[in-house]
Formats: structure tokens, C-alpha cells, sequence
């Protein structure tokens, strides 16, 4: 770790009354999550982007109930 983000730490740490551990963690924490809803949109985007490549080929396209829809 750099010696400026450890004093950026340490000024946080100060000021909040956190451990520096507990910023670390919560700061992980925030990262890990901000990934993996990262990674479900894409995965989420590339499933609809295959969906609409191919829904008119598909046998189900017609059954569903779309009256409700906007």
C-alpha cells in the first residue's frame, strides 16, 4: 500500500473513529458486491442480447402474453 492511501487511511480512521481494519473490510465488502452485480448485468445483458438474436426463430415467441405490456 502506498504511504499516501496509508495516511488517507489513518485520517479516516481518525476522523470516524473506525479501525483501519474495519475500513479495509467494509471497503472490500462494497468492491465484492459493486463486482458481482457487475457481473450478473453482464451476464444478464448478454443472455437478452442472445434472446433477441434468436427469439423470432424460437416456438415459444408466440405464446407468451405481451397484452399487458406497454
Amino acid at each position: 500500500m502506498s504511504k499516501e492511501l496509508q495516511r488517507q487511511l489513518s485520517d479516516v480512521a481518525e476522523r470516524t473513529g473506525k479501525g483501519k481494519n474495519a475500513i479495509i473490510i467494509e471497503a472490500l465488502a462494497t468492491y465484492l458486491r459493486a463486482t458481482e452485480r457487475q457481473s450478473l448485468a453482464e451476464e444478464a445483458r448478454r443472455q437478452s442480447e442472445l434472446v433477441s438474436r434468436n427469439e423470432h426463430d424460437a416456438g415459444w415467441y408466440g405464446l407468451a402474453d405481451t397484452s399487458g405490456w406497454r
